[in-house]
Order: C-alpha cells, then sequence, then structure tokens
C-alpha cells in the first residue's frame, strides 16, 4: 500500500481481496464506548493475542443500512489477527472485489463520504453487498481527529 503521504484519500477504487477471518463482537448504537473496549478485550484475550497492536480493529456496518441511510448503523466491531486461520465462530470476510475509499477527519462528515462512495457504485452499475467494513489506519501516531484516517471496504456482488 501506499505511504500515507503520497495516498490519494479521494480516491474511490476497486481492489481485490482475499477471504480473511474476523473475530466479531455484536454491538448497537446501546452499547457505551467503555462496553465496547470490555467486549474487544474480551475477545483479544479469548484468542490468546498477547499485544493490543498484534491486531488491527475495526467496526462493520451492513450494506443493507448505508442504503437505507443509516451511515451509523453499527453492527459489529470486527478485530483482524494475522495468524488466526478459519475456524468455526468466526465472520468470514469474503473473497472478491471490494470499493475501497478512505475518509480523513472526524466522524461527523463519515456519512458524506458514503454517499460519494453510493454513488460511485451506481454510476458504475455496481452491487454492493454484506458488510461495510471501516479500519482506522493511522490512530496510533496522530494527535489530531481532523487528521484520522479510515479505510473504507465494501464488497461487490455484482453488477445492477
Amino acid at each position: 500500500m501506499d505511504t500515507l503521504l503520497t495516498m490519494d484519500l479521494s480516491e474511490i477504487c476497486i481492489v481485490e481481496k482475499e477471504e480473511q477471518c474476523l473475530v466479531t463482537v455484536d454491538i448497537d448504537k446501546d452499547v457505551t464506548f467503555e462496553r465496547e473496549v470490555e467486549l474487544i478485550t474480551a475477545e483479544t484475550a479469548r484468542y490468546q493475542l498477547c499485544r493490543l497492536h498484534d491486531a488491527s480493529y475495526g467496526s462493520m456496518v451492513p450494506v443493507a443500512s448505508l442504503l437505507n441511510g443509516n451511515f451509523d448503523g453499527y453492527t459489529r466491531l470486527f478485530i483482524e489477527i494475522p495468524w488466526l486461520g478459519q475456524r468455526s465462530g468466526l465472520h468470514i470476510q469474503p473473497k472478491g472485489n471490494y470499493l475501497r475509499a478512505f475518509h480523513k477527519g472526524g466522524w461527523d462528515q463519515l456519512p458524506l463520504r458514503y454517499q460519494e462512495i453510493l454513488a460511485f457504485a451506481h454510476e458504475k452499475g455496481l452491487a454492493l453487498s454484506g458488510y461495510s467494513y471501516e479500519k482506522g489506519i493511522n490512530e496510533t501516531v496522530i494527535d489530531r481527529i481532523e487528521d484520522y484516517i479510515v479505510q473504507i471496504e465494501i464488497p461487490i456482488s455484482g453488477m445492477v
């Protein structure tokens, strides 16, 4: 991947991804941030992750919610653990083509980015499915929320 300094954060592109197994925890709008941290911490302990820096974390929004204009309808948090193979009870992020986009700044502007992504998919005749996977990619090296970068990946299920 390009370095953060040279990436075009405005670009929306199609990328191919391999299947990946993710540890997930269910959430809804009533789950507090503190409870989310407890849930994630419990799952990392369950999979014997020694250091939290050994994994990537993110959140998931059903594509159906996005298509209905519910851009903050988060239903799951996920943990990517690099050495985790296929095991029962894990969420399978499917292999295939994905729309990939980035959002820089606070979460309050994220719905606008989703509108751009959906417009791009519509314009290209792409059908989206499953979940949108959001992952912060620079949270450990920034001081201001205005510099926060979220990577968004949404599976493409075909042409409309």
